[in-house]
């Protein structure tokens, strides 16, 4: 009997904590309670390189809601993986053309070697002004240039998104349903979400594939 009443406060303590874990990490949710600017703290392995760019170039108002006009944003997030590839693309070879010299090693570097300015258009071409979630963008296919939706960023670029429902094992339009962007100078550059409907208190983050190259939207 007492074996019983150990093994049951054993396994009551094992799923107790188990539980806290998955509360404590927030994975599963939805909604952040904190603004943007908050949510991209809390997130440092995704996100701390763009934090870096948003404090070099003195856009922090456009993720907190201060900023008159874009009190509540979509963002279209580029995460680590993304920004660090755009900061290592420039680079030439040793004289024995054996190792990669890199321009820049930091973030810091490279806004002052490519100027703030152009790190400001890089940041702002990915948000758009009001709350965008995945139930809002309309269906869509890569070749239709008429499907979807086409957004203007508050750098005046523009790129289309798209939702589409993905086929769950072979069965079509029984999957989940995700978003695509085609983007770049004439929209032809795909670039794929990783995840969505991230819901900060001033917007919505959609957070960009880490095979995307900063620079592409």
């Amino acid at each position: 009997m007492k074996q019983i009443i150990l093994l049951g406060l054993l396994l009551s303590l094992f799923v107790g904590c188990t539980k806290y874990n998955q509360i404590d990490t927030g994975l599963a949710r939805k909604k952040y309670h904190g603004n943007m600017y908050e949510y991209f703290h809390s997130d440092s392995y995704n996100w701390d390189s763009l934090l870096l760019f948003i404090e070099y170039t003195g856009l922090k108002e456009y993720f907190t809601g201060e900023k008159a006009d874009y009190k509540e944003i979509t963002f279209f997030g580029p995460t680590n993986h993304s920004i660090r590839r755009k900061i290592y693309e420039k680079y030439s070879w040793s004289a024995d053309y054996k190792t990669k010299v890199y321009k820049y090693h930091s973030v810091k570097e490279f806004v002052e070697g490519e100027g703030e300015e152009y790190c400001r258009k890089l940041i702002l071409s990915h948000i758009v002004k009001g709350k965008y979630e995945v139930e809002d963008i309309p269906m869509g296919t890569s070749g239709d240039s008429e499907s979807g939706i086409i957004f203007t960023s508050a750098n005046g670029t523009m790129f289309r998104v798209f939702s589409f429902q993905e086929p769950y094992e072979q069965t079509p339009d029984a999957g989940p349903i995700v978003l695509y962007i085609k983007g770049g100078a004439i929209m032809s550059t795909s670039i794929d979400v990783a995840s969505t409907d991230i819901e900060p208190t001033n917007g919505i983050v959609h957070s960009l594939a880490y095979g995307f190259t900063w620079g592409q939207l």
